[in-house]
């Protein structure tokens, strides 16, 4: 079961819902490894100026905050099962619902993203 208040939450990715949450910890694992803030990741995806590298990086992060035992690998063939548009939705919602301050947010917030 998912939990907003810990930053986590479900995505459905290629049929499957997977549990995330993006902890500090693995923020600064992505943004050293994109060698980019994760404000500009964001604000690049919003811009659809975002690299496969990019979303393959924040959800592998991401997939493994959820407790999901998962490689570099696994996440490729994620993406090419969902496809680009559907990961970039995903990650977007994710990554705006880990920046969002949940104590601002309507009890009408849906708990699961669709991808």
């Amino acid at each position: 079961m998912t939990n907003p208040l810990k930053g986590q939450i479900t995505i459905k990715l290629g049929g499957t819902d997977y549990q995330c949450r993006l902890t500090v910890d693995s923020i600064i694992k992505i943004e050293t490894e994109l060698d980019k803030g994760i404000l500009q990741i964001t604000q690049r995806l919003s811009d659809a100026d975002i690299r496969m590298k990019d979303l393959a990086v924040v959800l592998l992060y991401a997939l493994r905050g959820g407790g999901n035992n998962l490689q570099q690998k696994d996440v490729h063939g994620i993406i090419q099962s969902t496809g680009l548009i559907n990961c970039c939705a995903a990650v977007a919602n994710l990554l705006v619902s880990t920046l969002n301050d949940e104590s601002e947010e309507t009890e009408t917030k849906k708990e699961t993203v669709t991808a």
